[in-house]
């Protein structure tokens, strides 16, 4: 039995990646399960469309986006709480309370299409707009799952919450968002570089040791061999880790990976409701449409070899 060539190597690999030992189910989403989960993110900067309350619901408002992700197939919406216009001189608490506002308005809207809600407030050092550094953030973090556990019991709220793990508090807001029943997917970006494959490694693994239901790191390729290295990350790190794990390769260098990853043990991908650039979250996104036949690829013919690298029967 040959083992499966490494990515770029020649080959397609078959179709298929090792099944995650310790899943993680954001709502109706199962990630580790058995296909890729799909998530789209809203990149407005207003909540319904207007500043005020009550006002029309405008089609490009995170409201509308995230509807949108639901009805075009989308698994998990990805509402990016740092991309609203958020309130002036605003203090950790004052954010939170604001985010935690928003959540629950699109949580509301969502809860009747079943589709979960991941909560993202990504900072500046991550690509993101949120001006704050690691310690205001945590304070935000905190604050926001505190306020969420308020109306756990009455009204929709975040299925999950993105930590990023330079905020250095993601084992106790892990914790914390556990205790309300908030799933947890930790994350790291690095727009500049695809750092080495042991550092990389190195990132998912603290991610798990957090506490983390799923890791995930996204960099930037120089080259082809570096979104080569990232597809080898994501297949080792399926290997060795009991969560599901996501490594994704940006830029259009970088789109394969959101295609091809699922082949290699990545567990969630992002994709636009339409290929204008101005609707992705991050460089290199492809359309919801490529992505969703590949979702429900047939695995019946496939099963993982030793090691994490996918592995076609009579290979």
């Amino acid at each position: 039995m040959t083992e499966a060539p490494a990515p770029g190597g020649g080959r397609t690999p078959p179709p298929g990646s090792p099944l995650c030992s310790r899943p993680a189910r954001i709502g109706a989403a199962e990630l580790g399960g058995e296909r890729v989960v799909i998530a789209v993110a809203t990149t407005a900067d207003t909540i319904d469309g207007t500043r005020g309350a009550g006002g029309a619901r405008g089609s490009g408002s995170a409201l509308a986006q995230a509807l949108a992700a639901a009805a075009g197939g989308a698994d998990l919406v990805e509402f990016r709480l740092d991309l609203l216009s958020p309130p002036r001189a605003a203090s950790p608490q004052a954010q939170a309370a604001f985010w935690h506002e928003a959540i629950l308005l699109v949580a509301a809207a969502l809860a009747p299409t079943g589709t979960p809600l991941l909560a993202t407030a990504r900072s500046r050092r991550e690509g993101g707009g949120a001006a704050m550094d690691p310690r205001e953030q945590a304070e935000a973090l905190e604050a926001l799952i505190d306020l969420q556990a308020e109306h756990r019991a009455g009204r929709a709220i975040a299925d999950a919450l993105d930590i990023e793990l330079s905020t250095g508090a993601l084992p106790a807001l892990a914790e914390r968002a556990h205790q309300e029943g908030i799933a947890v997917v930790a994350s790291n970006h690095d727009f500049t570089a695809t750092p080495p494959d042991g550092e990389m490694l190195d990132r998912l693994e603290r991610m798990e040791a957090g506490g983390a239901d799923c890791a995930k790191i996204a960099v930037m390729p120089r080259s082809e061999e570096d979104v080569d290295r990232a597809l080898q990350v994501a297949a080792r790190a399926r290997a060795s880790l009991s969560i599901p794990v996501a490594v994704i390769s940006m830029g259009e260098r970088g789109r394969r990976s959101r295609l091809e990853g699922w082949r290699y043990g990545s567990a969630l991908t992002f994709a636009t409701l339409s290929a204008d650039p101005a609707a992705a979250s991050a460089p290199g996104q492809p359309t919801i449409a490529a992505l969703l036949p590949l979702s429900h690829r047939d695995r019946s013919k496939t099963r993982a070899k030793p090691g994490g690298f996918p592995q076609a029967d009579g290979c």
